[in-house]
């Protein structure tokens, strides 16, 4: 009888250990020499951002990573450990214009070229409609706008690498998107008591689905490489203003160690990102999105909402410049 009970047991236990092991995901097993090259990511205070560039550091590239907190810890944990790496921080809220104009002149101060740009920031679920101080919808601008105007900006020392590239971190929550360019801010949910629960994850499925958008149609405008990707579910501080509710924080009191069985650590979900840094340009799809390590299909996309998508931003950030 017991030997029926220890089989049951090592099977579920089998089972148990390849769904993990499936729900982890892939590491990047592609490498390259990336010791010549100067990355820069957005978001690097904390969660995936915090982790790429620890691994990157790895590679003796040069990082440039901008947040709205400096990491001050973190920093010096890196540059003792790694100390040919050059690492630099620079103040970066992508929700004050400002502040990101004050970036890429920084930027250009300390270096000539850029060779990959990582547009990492990100927030998810606000518990009521916010706006940046530019006035656009939180999401829409941390997001999607920020990171685009940024990239706009950086444009001229990013074409003076010989193989500059732009990769978006988007999410599969793009499957939530409902995007409306003549709603941007999301006018008609704003009043919804359903905002925290439901149209929140609308806002951030915008943004994502735009990020993906954005990589299909930056080469055409730019003649830049771009991609997108979703890291998978990960543990990271992107719930904090979920986690600030009382109930969602109740729900996931209960539910975590099934949420932790089923999702990422930091270091399994940077590693779709280090491998769309790896791979060769040869080798990249460019407007490609890629998933657990390999080309993969965006549930939504649209060429047409592409082009319109880059005209409508050209439009918003130059008439934003201009009120500042």
């Amino acid at each position: 009888m017991w030997w029926n009970v220890l089989i049951i047991v090592l099977i579920v236990l089998i089972v148990g250990i390849r769904v993990r092991i499936y729900f982890r995901g892939k590491k990047c097993e592609t490498l390259r020499d990336i010791s010549n090259l100067t990355i820069l990511i957005t978001g690097g205070s904390k969660g995936l951002g915090q982790e790429t560039i620890k691994q990157l550091a790895k590679f003796n590239c040069r990082i440039i990573f901008g947040s709205r907190s400096r990491p001050t810890e973190f920093l010096q944990q890196l540059l003792e450990t790694y100390p040919q790496t050059k690492i630099q921080y620079f103040p970066l809220d992508l929700q004050c214009w400002n502040s990101i104009k004050q970036f890429t002149t920084r930027v250009k101060q300390e270096v000539d070229k850029i060779d990959i740009i990582i547009n990492n920031a990100g927030i998810m679920g606000t518990l009521t409609r916010q706006f940046t101080q530019y006035g656009i919808e939180a999401h829409f601008g941390t997001n999607y706008l920020g990171p685009f105007f940024l990239n706009h900006l950086l444009l001229d020392i990013l074409k003076k690498s010989n193989c500059p590239r732009i990769i978006n971190v988007s999410s599969i929550a793009h499957l939530f998107q409902d995007l409306d360019f003549n709603d941007l801010n999301c006018d008609k949910w704003a009043k919804s008591l359903f905002w925290s629960r439901i149209f929140t994850y609308r806002a951030y499925g915008n943004t994502k689905f735009a990020q993906i958008l954005n990589a299909q149609e930056f080469s055409k405008r730019t003649g830049i490489m771009a991609c997108s990707l979703h890291p998978g579910v990960v543990r990271t501080e992107v719930l904090q203003y979920q986690l600030s509710a009382w109930w969602f924080n109740l729900i996931m009191s209960i539910a975590w160690p099934i949420y932790s069985f089923f999702t990422k650590d930091i270091y399994y979900g940077c590693q779709t990102i280090l491998y769309c840094i790896m791979i060769k340009d040869e080798e990249l799809v460019d407007g490609g999105f890629y998933k657990d390590c390999k080309l993969a299909k965006a549930k939504f996309t649209s060429k047409e909402k592409a082009k319109q998508l880059w005209d409508m931003s050209l439009q918003l950030i130059s008439k934003i410049d201009n009120s500042y």
